[in-house]
């Protein structure tokens, strides 16, 4: 059994990347949530403070470059301010992130059989069934996690001059929400939202899914050709190539380079499509009463739609204020897509029922 190895064709030196996935019915079910689960809140418990500062970028509740937007906060609110809605936050991300996964890899199995079957090939079947999967799944936990992506935000910029109301705790933000806007208010900015999180799902998932199997390859055959200038005979070569492989456990550092290099390049791309977008779901979910000119402000204040915030963004603030927020939404989501792949495809591994014994 090999989900994920090197092999070299004797003679020819030439090296072919294979990867198995393992499939959701192959899966311990606790074992997948709980573990993904666990790396989701340390993860982004690390990085929350660059949530926290794309938050003010994006609300212009402060100016400026990255690290001087969070010399602000801290001056605001000493380092507190950069972990303001942490544990309203992980209230979300605890069951969104299971349903998240479970989404995921159920649609993933179901959609590339289905396709198996409608005759694509393997390759595209797989592309297929990582997209829509990725959809799926980013759609599910949304739904989940958007009242508490409300609640958290509010609360990050509080003590700016964006900020529209003073909430003594998560608890108090809610029932304030709940009171003065109805429940439809801890739903606010759903819409962008989700077209947020759905496309950046599915372009990761597809994107990681085909950038996997090319990276694969490329590494393989440079380790190939390597090992045949640096090697000896061909018992030599395959015997390195394979040790690069098969550094275990759960999988090798060739393995974890591969699997890495595909989710932070993924990441990047979908987070450079999505961010526009990002941009008017924080505005929107946040009411930050600031903008750089009146005009933003009043937007946000009155409730306004996601094309009315882009036209206005673009007519008064220009071009290039659709970017703000990405360098810190990089600094969150790249290292999150790298160490989460690393834990997603691991922990696949670890919970793998009935295992076969590697060769």
């Amino acid at each position: 059994y090999e989900a994920a190895a090197m092999i070299i064709h004797d003679g020819r030196r030439k090296a072919k990347w294979t990867h198995e996935e393992i499939e959701w019915a192959q899966l311990d079910k606790m074992k997948m949530l709980s573990t993904q689960t666990a790396m989701a809140v340390g993860l982004r418990g690390c990085l929350y403070p660059n949530l926290v500062i794309k938050t003010h970028i994006q609300t212009n509740a402060a100016t400026g470059s990255t690290m001087s937007v969070a010399r602000q906060a801290i001056q605001r609110g000493g380092y507190r301010a950069l972990w303001r809605g942490f544990l309203t936050n992980q209230t979300g991300v605890i069951p969104a992130h299971s349903v998240y996964v479970t989404g995921l890899e159920w649609s993933k199995q179901h959609i590339t059989r289905a396709a198996n079957n409608w005759g694509c090939k393997p390759g595209t079947s797989s592309h297929i069934g990582s997209f829509i999967g990725g959809a799926t799944a980013a759609s599910c936990a949304q739904l989940v996690r958007t009242p508490t992506d409300v609640i958290a935000q509010r609360l990050m910029i509080q003590g700016s001059k964006g900020s529209q109301t003073t909430y003594r705790n998560g608890f108090h933000a809610l029932q304030t929400i709940v009171r003065t806007e109805g429940f439809r208010g801890l739903y606010a900015g759903l819409g962008a939202a989700v077209l947020v999180s759905v496309p950046f799902s599915a372009m990761f998932w597809s994107s990681y899914t085909t950038l996997k199997s090319h990276i694969g390859h490329s590494m393989t055959h440079a380790a190939a050709y390597s090992a045949q200038v640096f090697g000896g005979g061909e018992d030599e070569i395959e015997i390195e190539v394979t040790q690069m492989a098969y550094f275990r456990p759960p999988f090798g550092v060739w393995e974890a380079m591969v699997f890495s290099s595909a989710a932070f390049i993924s990441s990047c791309v979908a987070l450079a499509v999505t961010n526009p977008i990002d941009l008017v779901k924080t505005r929107i979910q946040t009411k930050a009463k600031t903008g750089r000119t009146a005009e933003g402000g009043r937007l946000a204040q009155s409730g306004a739609g996601i094309l009315q915030h882009l036209f206005s963004i673009v007519k008064y603030e220009g071009w290039g204020s659709l970017s703000k927020g990405f360098s810190s939404r990089v600094m969150t989501s790249g290292p999150f897509a790298v160490l989460g792949i690393l834990v997603y495809e691991g922990t696949k591994h670890y919970a793998q029922k009935d295992k076969p014994t590697r060769c």
